[in-house]
């Protein structure tokens, strides 16, 4: 079975320890830390010292199922790589860096030949070829997608053909796929037959997300977040992930809370928790 984690991330305007306890407050016992550029959470550092952080989890009653690290060169991953194993983190997760052809041949096989060395997993979220940019949360930038990325079922498969390793697997987010109209269980079920499926985001899209107009604005937080009446049907996506035995973490996520007040954000996780669960006692 799978594990029920949830991530950092909605917290990125409060510290560490504020996340981390709201969080346990929430009945959670795995976290997803953040090491990412900003706005998105960057909660831990290179540099940060790991005994401190693990203390901290461990205050907590959590442990560290994961390490993001979106918007960073090469070099920076090669140093937060060695800082999730300091952390006895086992996966680090990030997206298509660059157009395919050079992130296949120059930007990844590095790295994951860094990671095999010190037992660390990545895990190549698929993830639409707009550009990243501080303002991402407002939509735009549809006109600059790269040609080639990793975000469609076909080009999936061709990462894990292309850089053929055991170290190398695939974060799936749903919101991504639905977008370029990918059936989110088909995606699974190639991913965990070949033992590539590391990581998977329980994470919604607003019903009113527009095609090729609002590019990563996926609708505020509360509209990201798993719910009854949402776009997704959380309850078929999880129960496949039981069927196909499937047993990393099934993390709870969403962007679009920046400027909330942290009684709001735990108010709403609170509210996606308790559907979720109820998706769980269903499969």
């Amino acid at each position: 079975m799978f594990r029920y984690t949830a991530e950092i991330l909605p917290y990125h305007d409060y510290d560490l320890e504020t996340s981390l306890e709201q969080l346990a407050g929430l009945g959670f016992k795995e976290v997803n830390l953040w090491s990412s550029a900003s706005p998105l959470a960057h909660h831990v550092q290179p540099g940060d010292d790991p005994k401190a952080i693990r203390r901290l989890l461990d205050r907590y009653g959590l442990s560290a199922c994961g390490l993001t690290m979106y918007g960073k060169t090469q070099d920076e991953m090669l140093e937060r790589i060695d800082f999730a194993a300091d952390l006895d983190i086992d996966t680090v997760i990030f997206d298509c860096e660059a157009n395919y052809s050079d992130f296949v041949s120059n930007f990844l096989p590095p790295l994951v030949e860094a990671a095999a060395k010190v037992g660390v997993r990545i895990a190549v979220e698929n993830h639409l070829t707009v550009p990243f940019s501080a303002d991402f949360e407002s939509g735009g930038n549809e006109d600059r997608r790269w040609d080639e990325g990793v975000d469609s079922f076909a080009q999936i498969k061709r990462l894990i053909t292309d850089l053929d390793h055991p170290n190398l697997g695939v974060c799936v987010a749903p919101p991504h796929l639905w977008v370029v109209g990918e059936t989110i269980s088909e995606v699974l079920t190639h991913l965990a037959e070949r033992k590539r499926l590391f990581y998977y985001y329980i994470w919604d899209i607003d019903l009113a997300y527009r095609h090729g107009v609002d590019g990563l604005n996926f609708g505020p937080g509360e509209k990201q977040l798993p719910r009854p009446d949402g776009r997704l049907n959380h309850a078929v996506m999880l129960g496949r992930l039981k069927r196909l035995g499937y047993t990393g973490p099934a993390s709870l996520k969403c962007h679009g809370t920046a400027g909330w007040p942290l009684e709001k954000i735990t108010d709403q996780l609170r509210s996606a928790d308790a559907y979720v669960r109820s998706c769980l006692e269903g499969i």
